[in-house]
């Protein structure tokens, strides 16, 4: 089975007629957003797959939907055209819309790979726009395009987040890069990590081993934090967890999280192998309290590891949009180590 680029002159065509030139424009929006292209009677089919990975809940504090799931189809999909992630699904022997896109869309070879089993999940960059990807699942029926898209919606889920971060951090240096301004804590620091200007130093503690930034209206905060890992020691998500607490502990306004509000899941990070930490914290006193995401990378030959930490503090608003935001920040970090 192999994994297929589709580059066809029926996609060419639609890019051109769709965009109006022969110039493909950038891909329009924010982070978190999914088009899933499928037809009405797949939908049952596939959806439970997609809205468990996708459409995950993330408490901050109430749930809000990691990705932003927007249902199309062969016939309205040209409303989505500058959208940046999409995911088209058909089964090929039904009579929808998106059934008659992909048919026209694969080449004779290709058509011939998905009716012997040989081909089943495409990737395909920049259809229809510049800094786009669309994902593609095909199955000769409704009931294998249901058993292709719950086995690759793991392999769909990675190839997305490496997708938007890519995208994300991309457009973010792009829209910034006559402000943006590059963070050293001194030539053997081993980091640095691109700020808007209007990120300022808050605290910082060099007996714990941190350094924080905030930005006001909304509050948002970004800590890098440092510390030294014995030859028995490994990244865990319970020791990244507690060192984020004791960091918190040290505020002026102590911090705290909780304990039984907080997911982790492995994760690559600047060519490395990471954790990612999602939860929740609040201040010990009636300020407030919001969510975090963070993340855990070990340095094994210099027996160190860093912490790369972003939170947010919006009361009345949607928060995921802001985790997105510092999640593409935090992107930015690299280890410089030699």
């Amino acid at each position: 089975m192999r994994l297929q680029f589709i580059i066809t002159p029926v996609l060419i065509w639609l890019a051109v007629s769709l965009s109006g030139c022969s110039s493909k424009p950038f891909s329009v929006g924010d982070g978190g957003m999914l088009v899933v292209v499928a037809d009405e009677f797949d939908r049952p089919i596939i959806s439970k797959f997609v809205e468990t990975k996708f459409g995950r809940m993330i408490g901050v504090p109430q749930p809000e939907p990691l990705f932003e799931i927007i249902w199309s189809d062969g016939n309205t999909v040209k409303d989505h055209t500058r959208k940046p992630l999409l995911l088209l699904t058909a089964s090929l022997n039904g009579d929808g819309p998106t059934a008659d896109l992909v048919r026209r869309m694969l080449t004779p070879e290709v058509k011939e790979g998905v009716d012997n089993g040989e081909y089943e999940v495409f990737k395909r960059p920049d259809p229809w726009a510049r800094r786009q990807m669309m994902l593609i699942v095909v199955g000769r029926n409704q009931r294998e395009l249901g058993e292709r898209v719950d086995k690759w919606i793991d392999s769909l889920y990675s190839w997305a987040m490496d997708f938007e971060y890519d995208r994300l951090v991309d457009n973010y240096i792009r829209r910034y890069k006559n402000s943006l301004f590059e963070h050293r804590l001194g030539s053997d620091s081993g980091f640095r990590i691109h700020l808007q200007p209007d990120y300022i130093p808050s605290r910082q503690n060099d007996s714990l081993g941190f350094i924080r930034f905030i930005r006001h209206y909304p509050d948002r905060w970004i800590t890098i934090a440092w510390g030294e890992m014995n030859n028995a020691e490994s990244i865990t998500p319970e020791l990244i967890y507690e060192r984020r607490k004791s960091i918190g502990a040290s505020f002026r306004d102590p911090v705290m999280t909780y304990d039984d509000h907080w997911i982790w899941e492995e994760t690559g990070f600047d060519g490395r192998q990471a954790v990612q930490i999602r939860g929740i914290w609040a201040t010990e006193g009636p300020i407030g309290g919001g969510p975090f995401i963070t993340y855990g990378i070990g340095i094994p030959e210099k027996n160190l590891y860093f912490i790369i930490d972003g939170a947010v503090f919006s009361p009345g608003t949607a928060k995921m949009p802001y985790l997105w935001q510092l999640d593409t920040i935090l992107r930015t970090f690299e280890i410089t180590f030699n």
